[in-house]
């Protein structure tokens, strides 16, 4: 059958006419609608802001971290100053390389007795040789105890102590062994007088803590 030239035309213009339609299909699919876009332009927005508020929140969160360590720093800091102030205060027991010093009196009935006066005489020899912590028979020597004789006794930190007495002292061993054995140190005085006297450089595994202290007149100058 032949084709008339209106059929012809027909067919063409239906033609075109479909490929035009499949082109604005397909356009359609590519380009987003305009209601589309500014569903992604908000979103993007949006996304943007959000990263933002992220960014801003891990610089606070950054911030608080540094702000906690450094207060952790300042609190161990503080901490290791108040162990080193309890110990040289002697309100806690240590230990630590030193001498043991077992001082007693001469031979009786008329041999040397020791008193308050030679107990203070040592400690003030082990003081100034760098002792960092002195007891005698048990009691610390801290900067409010007592030594001084009562009767047949020696008052140290109001408990009754006598002959013979053991001294710890926590320090350079050599150092504190040292000033008690210069010539005409104590050791050479107990000698001559008839005391006895034995120095081992030991490590002192104990030294107890003293006596609390207590402050009721004395108060801290403001700077």
């Amino acid at each position: 059958m032949r084709w008339q030239s209106g059929q012809v035309a027909v067919a063409f213009a239906a033609l075109v006419l479909g490929v035009m339609i499949a082109l604005q299909f397909r356009l359609q699919r590519i380009v987003p609608p305009p209601t589309a876009t500014g569903q992604l332009l908000t979103l993007l927005k949006n996304s943007d802001q959000k990263k933002a508020q992220l960014v801003a929140e891990v610089a606070h969160l950054n911030m608080l971290l540094d702000q906690k360590l450094t207060q952790v720093a300042a609190a161990r800091r503080l901490s290791a100053q108040l162990i080193q102030a309890e110990m040289l205060a002697g309100t806690i027991p240590v230990k630590g390389p030193g001498i043991t010093v077992v001082w007693g009196n001469g031979q009786a009935p008329s041999g040397y007795q020791l008193t308050d006066i030679d107990l203070l005489l040592m400690v003030n020899e082990l003081r100034a040789a760098g002792a960092e912590a002195i007891a005698i028979n048990g009691q610390r020597i801290t900067a409010q105890t007592e030594i001084r004789s009562a009767a047949n006794y020696i008052l140290i930190n109001g408990s009754q102590q006598g002959a013979p007495f053991t001294i710890q002292a926590i320090g350079n061993p050599g150092t504190l062994k040292d000033a008690l054995t210069l010539p005409g140190g104590l050791f050479d005085q107990s000698q001559q007088e008839g005391r006895v006297m034995s120095i081992s450089e030991i490590k002192v595994e104990h030294v107890p803590a003293g006596p609390p202290l207590l402050v009721n007149y004395t108060h801290p100058v403001s700077p």
